[in-house]
């Protein structure tokens, strides 16, 4: 799986906010430390969204083989 800059941007940045949330969780309690927590989760889901939104359009720009076949027999005929 080829992944963009901005996907692994993404990622790495929810990596990150959950490394700093396991620290801040230890140091203090969960209700201070809460807003890394849904940090962490809003780049997970931002990455999700956007790799999703690329599949779709490269699967729209590359024909399955079942419309490939469709399109030789409408030829063929």
């Amino acid at each position: 799986m080829k992944l963009k800059l901005s996907e692994i941007l993404l990622l790495s940045a929810a990596a990150g906010f959950l490394i700093l949330w396991i620290a801040e969780y230890q140091r203090t309690s969960f209700a201070e430390s809460y807003w890394l927590l849904m940090l962490c989760l809003g780049f997970l889901l931002a990455f999700q969204y956007f790799k999703n939104k690329r599949l779709e359009r490269e699967k729209a720009v590359s024909p399955t083989i079942k419309q490939m076949i469709e399109e030789r027999k409408k030829k063929k005929k």
